[in-house]
Parts: structure tokens; sequence; C-alpha cells
């Protein structure tokens, strides 16, 4: 019998996707722990500042000090602009990790598309390999039993 072992057309490209498909998970990952580390210190900012807040009624209370309290309002007003723009980080990191969410979708669905092309050409191998027994064994049955064969 003539059987050939199964081949891909598109082993390569199929390998190829994969790989880039890993590589955009790797991207990915890196957006999200972007992400992760400015929304944390989004979260330290605004923890400072409420610290700093109560801090400072503490120090209204003791110290009567007006040059004190002007350097601490400047203070307080920097931490706040530092919160608007850390906002503005982290949303610029979620917006970017959604990019590379749908990026790494679409490399997915690549790999996908090739991953079913290679099984339903292996259903086709599959198929004519049976195709190819079939017709060894028929021939096999009509030598076996042929007309022109001297029966004893």
């Amino acid at each position: 019998m003539n059987y050939k072992p199964f081949k891909f057309k598109l082993e390569k490209v199929l390998q190829m996707k994969i790989e880039e498909e890993e590589e955009q998970k790797k991207v990915y990952a890196k957006a999200q722990r972007k992400l992760i580390e400015e929304e944390q210190k989004l979260e330290n900012l605004i923890k400072t500042l409420e610290f700093k807040k109560e801090e400072y009624k503490l120090k209204l209370t003791q110290v009567g000090q007006p040059d004190y309290f002007l350097n601490f309002n400047k203070y307080l007003e920097k931490l706040k602009k530092d919160i608007e723009l850390q906002k503005i980080v982290v949303e610029q990191a979620k917006i970017q990790l959604e990019i590379e969410k749908q990026k790494l979708q679409e490399k997915m669905n690549e790999r996908k598309s090739f991953e079913k092309l290679k099984e339903k050409e292996y259903q086709r191998y599959l198929e004519e390999q049976k195709m190819i027994e079939n017709k060894f064994l028929d021939e096999l049955a009509s030598i076996r039993f042929s007309p022109n064969k001297k029966q004893q």
C-alpha cells in the first residue's frame, strides 16, 4: 500500500501565527502590568493627599506660622495636580491595554483559522488514505476471487 505521512502545507505559517500570538500575549501582559502600576501610583497619591489633608488640619490647630500653611497649601495643590495627571496616565494605560487586547484577539483568530484549515486538510488526508486502503483491498479481493483463477 502507498501510505504517505500527513504534511500540512502551511505548517510554517501556522507556527509563525502561534509565535506572533505568544509575542502579543507578552505585550498584553506588559500592558496589564503597566495599568496596575499606574493605578497603584494613583491610589498612593490619593492616600498621600488624604493623609496630608488630615495632617494639615492638625497643624492648623497647633502651629501659628502663616509661611508654613502657605507652603503646605502649595504642596496640597501640587498633589491634586499630580493626581489629575496620574488619572490621565491611567486612562491612557487602559486605552493601550484595550488596543493590545484587540491585537491579541486578532492574533488568536488568525491562529485558529489556520488550525481549522489544518484540521480540514487532515480530514481530507484521512479520507484519501481510506480510499487508497479500500482500493487496495478491492484489488486484493478481485485478484483472490478472479474468475480466471483455476479452481481445483
